[in-house]
C-alpha cells in the first residue's frame, strides 16, 4: 500500500460542511479511525522525525490600526503531514481516494500561534481534514 498524504486545512476565520453520504467512504472512516489513537504520534519509531509543512494564506484584512501598528486578519492555516497509521488501497472501498474527517478525530501536530497583538491565541473553529491517498 501507498502511504498517505495528511493535508489538515485548519481555518481561524470559516468552516467548510460536508457529509458522508457514499458508503464506502463511510466503510473507510471506521475501518481507518477505529484502532487510530490521535495522541499518539503517527510514526513508526519514537525516533523517527515527521515533517510538518505549514501555509499561512490571508482571507480578510478586517483592520489595520496605525496608531497602535495592529493588524487584524482571517487566515487559512494549512498543515500537511504523513501518517503512516492512514493508508488505504482506493480499489478496496470503491475507487474513495480522498476521505473528509473531523480534524479532532487525527493526530494534530502541538503548533500554536506564539505572539499576537491581543494575547487570544484560540483557533475559533476546526475544518475537516482531507486525508488523501497517495
Amino acid at each position: 500500500m501507498e502511504s498517505l498524504l495528511l493535508a489538515l486545512v485548519t481555518t481561524l476565520a470559516m468552516a467548510s460542511c460536508g457529509g458522508m453520504a457514499n458508503p464506502e467512504a463511510k466503510r473507510l472512516y471506521d475501518d481507518l479511525l477505529s484502532n487510530y489513537n490521535r495522541l499518539i504520534r503517527p510514526v513508526g519509531n519514537n525516533s523517527d522525525r515527521l515533517t510538518v509543512k505549514m501555509g499561512l494564506r490571508l482571507s480578510q484584512l478586517i483592520d489595520v490600526n496605525l496608531k497602535n501598528q495592529i493588524m487584524t486578519t482571517n487566515v487559512w492555516v494549512e498543515q500537511e503531514w504523513n501518517d503512516y497509521k492512514l493508508k488505504w488501497n482506493p480499489d478496496d472501498y470503491g475507487g474513495v481516494d480522498t476521505l473528509h474527517v473531523p480534524s479532532e478525530h487525527i493526530w494534530l501536530p502541538d503548533i500554536v500561534l506564539y505572539n499576537n497583538a491581543d494575547g487570544n491565541y484560540e483557533v475559533t473553529i476546526m475544518t475537516k481534514a482531507i486525508l488523501h491517498h497517495t
